[in-house]
Formats: structure tokens, C-alpha cells, sequence
């Protein structure tokens, strides 16, 4: 058996070819982690932001394509890391990843500009001989809405920001008068929760921290997707 060895050195990353019986082999070497197995097909999501929960458990991501174990390649272009995961359940959105997915693409050489930053960047593909997504119609996020009748939307696509004053659950307002009941409901996750307008505010509704904690995502300081029903 006769062995031949090549070595070349650059820019941090090595190549070993060891030549046995006439059969070629190559093992690379580089500060980011191995990609799992699986041929990375046709890209998705595409023009669509990554999201992120704070759910436990293995790497996987939930989707609103793609059926429960579709296996789908992510790739943080900023660091090369690269995971396949499969899709663990239902979402409103094309791919959103867990919170152990999160970690295995992130490093601190891509923590410049916080999570938001990385998930811009995440490419998302279908692995191996997977079908395409086809489009779903979303249903409504079921909710039970506690006593009162509700009233009309107010503040329709208005953001929902978070306010550093402590206390009860309550918020501000720069429409809604103080003393006045609002329903907020984040879109995103389902969450709802029901304050009075303790104050004038920079926008429409903005709560303060322990009304953000019923209704917001760990690490957000803002709802994007909000519903604001102004309670009768």
C-alpha cells in the first residue's frame, strides 16, 4: 500500500490528500464547524427573514411550507457555518429556528450587530430530493380573549415598543386616553394581553416592562406584527 501526501497552507485552512490503492481522499480544516450530510438543493425563503423562538429541545426549525420532517440546510454566510434540520412543526412564517439551531450558527466573530444581524443572513435550501414548497393559507392564531368586549382596531400596523418603567402591567400612549383599556395581541406568537393607558407615550401603544413580558419574545424590545383593540 503506498501513501502520498499533499499538504497546502493558507489563510488558516489546510488540505490533506492521501492518496491509497489509487482512491482519493480529502479532509479540510478551518475554525468553522463541519456541514452535516445531505445535498443542499433549491433555496427558499428566500427574500424572507429567518426568525427565531426561544424554544428548547434539538436544532430544528418550524415552517408554514413544509411539512413535519422536511430536512432544510441553513448557512450563516458571515461565519460558514453550516446545519441540516429538520422542520418540527407549524409556524406563521417560512422558517423560524430554535434556540440550540441559533447557537450552532453563531459565533462570536458574527455577534457584531446582535440576532436580528445573523438571522438577515441565514440561507435557507432543501435537502436533497425534497419538494418545493407550495404556498399555505395561513389560519388564524387561535385566542382566548379574556372578559370585556372588545372594540375597534386602533393604530392598524402599528408597531408595539417596549418602555423601561417597572410596575403592574400597563402602557402609554400618544392616541389612546390614560385610563382607557387596550387588548394587545402579538401576532407573531399568539400572546395577548389586556392594560390600561397609564400615560402619554411616543406612539400609539408602547408597554411597559411587565406588560412586554406577557405579550413579547425574549431578547425583542419590539413587536412588529401587533393586533391593538381598544377594549369597551
Amino acid at each position: 500500500m503506498r501513501w502520498s501526501k499533499g499538504w497546502v497552507a493558507g489563510a488558516g485552512v489546510f488540505s490533506v490528500v492521501a492518496a491509497i490503492g489509487g482512491a482519493a481522499f480529502a479532509l479540510a480544516g478551518s475554525g468553522a464547524p463541519a456541514s452535516q450530510s445531505g445535498v443542499a438543493g433549491k433555496e427558499v425563503c428566500s427574500g424572507k427573514q429567518v426568525r427565531t423562538t426561544n424554544a428548547k429541545g434539538p436544532a430544528g426549525v418550524l415552517s408554514d411550507q413544509f411539512p413535519l420532517g422536511t430536512q432544510l440546510r441553513l448557512t450563516n454566510p458571515a461565519n460558514g457555518r453550516v446545519i441540516t434540520v429538520s422542520v418540527i412543526g407549524p409556524s406563521a412564517h417560512c422558517a423560524i429556528i430554535n434556540t440550540a439551531a441559533l447557537d450552532s450558527l453563531w459565533s462570536d466573530e458574527t455577534g457584531e450587530g446582535g440576532v436580528d444581524s445573523v438571522l438577515r443572513r441565514i440561507r435557507v435550501e432543501i435537502v436533497g430530493n425534497a419538494p418545493a414548497p407550495t404556498p399555505t393559507t395561513r389560519a388564524s392564531v387561535s385566542r382566548v380573549r379574556p372578559s370585556g368586549v372588545v372594540g375597534r382596531v386602533v393604530c392598524d400596523g402599528a408597531t408595539v415598543g417596549l418602555s423601561s418603567v417597572g410596575g403592574e402591567p400597563g402602557a402609554f400612549s400618544s392616541q389612546l386616553p390614560v385610563g382607557s383599556a387596550v387588548r394587545v395581541t402579538n401576532l407573531d406568537n399568539g400572546r395577548q394581553t389586556t392594560v390600561r393607558i397609564l400615560g402619554v407615550g411616543p406612539s400609539c401603544v408602547v408597554l411597559n416592562s411587565a406588560a412586554f413580558d406577557l405579550v413579547g419574545e425574549s431578547g425583542k424590545t419590539l413587536i412588529t406584527r401587533a393586533q391593538i383593540e381598544k377594549v369597551t
